[in-house]
């Protein structure tokens, strides 16, 4: 079953200030708040956002991802296209993860996507913003309101529908002449190594296999190593990967630490091994979620509003490792699935640009 990512690139922009924002938000000259943007190949609107509909948002969704990626604004009003704003919390306060598992349920492969909320005009807007996936054709998996078991979805123009031939044709031709070059570039790379020196690593049965002999990985780790499979090739129906490099083994130990979590990491064979949990840790030190330090600033600060402003204060205080970290479902990959948290020693950090409930 496919895996979801939350896409997080248009996090760590100014979205105000992208060809995209431009593209969308493009106003009448004389009738405030018409826009004149139409629905396109990467660009729908939406009125109100309800979870009850969370079948037709999954069919643009996955038609974007197999076209080209695109966009779902919520708050714009349909005939005449008026910028009305989010009039309820429904969009703000569904979680990703509650869409991640939805999304994953119906759908296969993995899905990139990003939920955000900015202001426009004074209104709040909400987007729902899907990468284009890197492995074509999405397919449904079961029966869900408008979603039927096998369809392909693809983004015509305006419209979200079954796939046609000419397009599913030129997908498969694609991802074809992707797997030739992905051949060819694990040949060289063997090639330069020598294949003497290059190893299989089995992600089922936990094995690294090659001349120099066997390495058997822990089970427990295998499910962890699933998801950095990117760029693998079959034998014999398994998922493999090519691992070049030294293995070496570490033990964690207790005591302080650069990083101030009360551990280090030590090749030395005598330590006393250790397991942590990350889990612990955060909930420790970064006990604070995104929706847990709104709320906590909105009951510090009078004055408090999620805007622009905002989000420029928290990801410059996100800096300092001691206020705030970031969890990676692939930790060499910043552009896997994440999710940031907060120590309640930031709350106090926005103090000179707010102020304090009396």
């Amino acid at each position: 079953m496919g895996r979801i990512i939350l896409f997080t690139s248009l996090m760590n922009t100014d979205f105000h200030n992208s060809d995209e924002y431009k593209k969308i938000f493009l106003f009448h000259e004389t009738i405030a708040d018409r826009i004149i943007s139409r629905e396109s190949g990467w660009l729908e609107f939406k009125e109100s956002f309800h979870w009850n509909s969370k079948d037709k948002y999954a069919k643009s969704m996955v038609a974007f991802a197999n076209n080209k990626g695109g966009y779902i604004v919520f708050g714009i009003k349909d005939k005449p296209r008026d910028l009305v704003g989010l009039q309820s919390n429904n969009f703000e306060e569904v979680d990703e993860a509650k869409i991640t598992a939805y999304l994953n349920s119906v759908f296969a492969p993995e899905i990139i996507f990003e939920k955000f909320v900015i202001t426009v005009n004074t209104k709040k807007i909400g987007l729902l913003y899907t990468q284009q996936a890197k492995t074509k054709p999405i397919v449904c998996l079961k029966n869900d309101g408008e979603l039927k078991e096998a369809d392909i979805y693809y983004r015509y123009n305006a419209r979200s529908e079954r796939i046609k031939y000419p397009e599913i044709k030129a997908m498969f031709d694609f991802v074809k002449e992707e797997e030739r070059k992905g051949w060819l570039e694990h040949f060289e790379k063997i090639s330069k190594i020598g294949p003497t020196n290059a190893a299989i690593m089995d992600t089922i049965g936990g094995e690294i296999t090659g001349k120099g002999g066997t390495l058997v990985i822990d089970k427990k780790l295998i499910p962890k190593l699933k998801f950095i499979n990117q760029g693998n090739f079959q034998e014999k129906g398994k998922p493999v990967l090519r691992l070049i490099g030294d293995v070496k083994p570490v033990s964690i130990i207790a005591g302080k630490s650069k990083n101030g979590l009360g551990v280090q990491i030590t090749d030395d064979p005598n330590a006393p091994a250790m397991r942590l949990e990350e889990e612990e840790i955060l909930k420790e030190k970064y006990p604070l979620d995104y929706r847990a330090l709104v709320k906590e600033l909105s009951k510090t600060y009078s004055d408090f509003k999620i805007n622009s402003k905002f989000h420029k204060l928290r990801k410059e205080l996100m800096k300092d490792e001691k206020l705030s970290r970031t969890r990676y479902l692939d930790p060499n990959n910043t552009k896997s699935s994440r999710k940031d948290f907060y120590s309640p020693n930031i709350v106090k950090k926005f103090e000179n640009d707010y102020k304090k409930n009396k």
